[in-house]
């Protein structure tokens, strides 16, 4: 299906089609003659200026209040109909082609291409279960939780990049910059054992500069490999890339953290959303990628389908001793909710602990790198003056 916009003798209107032979056809069949068919293209950077979070905030919140004097349906065709940015139009006119059309409100909505899996998951469950005006709250939040927690990991990613920005520009500045203007400028000294020892530090300052230099960029291109082995592998738990990211201290600790919190909050979102626990899983296997979690909750789901009891399926590592005598104590699913809601939050205090131990092994590395880097340019300021000051004994002895 294609978006176009025809223009006829009376007036223009958009239509979302297979293609242009079909407006035409439905043009003739109501009577109309189209003078010029275009098919109206997306910006190329559509979901960067177009389909951002704070679109969705802002259609969701419109959703809850205007569905408070109206079905979802009508609220989101009225909110349509208001929208005045053309960009924005433009995105809403298969939603818009899907309402006209008799489709349902969860329908349109998918048609949008806005929404998450979880959020569009959610949004269905409710309308299945006649309580869409109620989730709406539930998409709210998930969308929110979402954005805070991708500006927290944009935030640190952006320190951290800066920092080693900074370290590697300081070690390539001194190799491949100050060391060759020493050497270029050599020393004015006529005395061989200064010339000698002149040499020789320049040979020891260029060697330790080099191997922080081969070390740093070896670190950020193995680092750089690992990560794109692992996004590739995402979801193969047995990968030799998700293995390690399992086992590197601290970091596994953190990422894990993180992801079973995110799950467990996601899924205690959709059980209340009244979407089936099975389906819930589905959905959340499809977002997760940290290795443990994915295995957990892959693992989960076949137990499941063998026919195991939930509170059984679903006690399993990577869950604490404390998480799992928990969930064995169930008995509903609102009791689920509740016990994953519980453990989101502990998982959230244990990461933030994870947080600051990374923070702190930074700071550590870094510090190294830099205090190496920072000597190292110590030493060659000490030749540079060394070498000043030999040409000043030169001066005065040819005096």
């Amino acid at each position: 299906m294609k978006l176009y916009h025809a223009r006829v003798a009376i007036r223009e209107e958009d239509f979302y089609l297979p293609d242009i032979t079909t407006v035409r056809r439905t043009l003739r069949n109501k009577g109309l003659w189209p003078i010029t068919i275009r098919e109206q293209r997306p910006p190329l950077l559509e979901w960067m200026n177009v389909r951002s979070r704070n679109w969705q905030l802002q259609l969701l919140r419109a959703l809850r209040f205007q569905s408070a004097t109206a079905s979802a349906g009508t609220a989101l065709l009225n909110i349509i109909e208001g929208e005045n940015d053309p960009r924005r139009r433009l995105a809403f006119l298969p939603t818009r082609t899907v309402l006209k059309g008799g489709g349902s409100f969860s329908e349109a909505l998918r048609a949008l291409r806005l929404m998450d899996a979880a959020t569009m998951a959610i949004i269905t469950a409710g309308e299945r279960a006649g309580d869409l005006k109620g989730v709406i709250q539930h998409a709210i939040e998930h969308t929110e939780e979402k954005g805070k927690q991708n500006k927290t990991v944009i935030a640190a990613l952006s320190w951290l990049s800066f920092d080693i920005f900074n370290v590697v520009g300081a070690v390539w500045g001194a190799q491949f910059g100050f060391i060759p203007y020493l050497k270029k400028q050599g020393t004015k000294s006529t005395d061989p054992k200064a010339i000698e020892q002149f040499h020789h530090a320049i040979k020891l300052a260029s060697a330790i500069n080099m191997t922080l230099l081969v070390l740093i960029s070896a670190a950020l291109l193995g680092g750089a490999a690992l990560v794109i082995l692992y996004w590739a592998n995402r979801h193969k738990p047995d990968h030799f890339a998700a293995r390690f990211m399992m086992r590197a201290p601290i970091f596994s600790s953190y990422i894990r953290n993180v992801a079973m919190q995110d799950s467990c909050k996601l899924i205690t979102r959709l059980l209340r959303g009244k979407v089936p626990l099975t389906e819930a899983i589905d959905i959340i296997k499809e977002g997760t990628y940290e290795p443990a979690t994915y295995a957990y909750w892959s693992e989960s789901k076949s137990r499941l389908m063998a026919g195991v009891e939930p509170a059984r399926a679903l006690s399993r590592w990577p869950l604490l001793k404390a998480e799992r005598d928990q969930i064995v104590t169930i008995q509903s699913v609102d009791q689920l909710a509740e016990v994953y809601e519980a453990i989101a939050s502990e998982r959230q205090l244990m990461a933030k602990s994870d947080q600051r131990r990374l923070s702190i092994l930074g700071i550590v590395t870094m510090m190294t790198l830099s205090g190496a880097t920072v000597l190292t340019m110590i030493y060659l300021l000490m030749i540079q003056n060394q070498s000043f000051l030999n040409s000043l004994h030169s001066l005065r002895g040819g005096g």
